[in-house]
């Protein structure tokens, strides 16, 4: 299990999608409130991971559509970049 801080992850999200921190919340819908389609949340996908240096599997991400699921999903499933 990883322990990522949620301020700090909540501001990686806002950085990618340009919608302020202080708006995203548990609940904030990654497609209705952040706008992304399923490429973009693939993208913001590869930028967290990208960031936090830890690997999760793409068909998990695609069934998320909270950013606390996101959250969650990194502290719980994702593995470290080896290298």
């Amino acid at each position: 299990m990883n322990n990522l801080d949620w301020n700090e992850f909540r501001q990686v999200v806002s950085d990618y999608v340009g919608v302020d921190a202080d708006e995203i919340t548990r609940d904030t819908d990654v497609f209705d409130d952040l706008y992304l389609d399923s490429l973009g949340l693939f993208g913001l996908g590869s930028h967290i991971t990208d960031t936090y240096k830890l690997n999760v599997a793409l068909s998990l991400v695609a069934s998320i559509s909270r950013v606390g699921e996101f959250f969650d999903l990194l502290n719980e499933k994702g593995t470290p970049i080896e290298g």
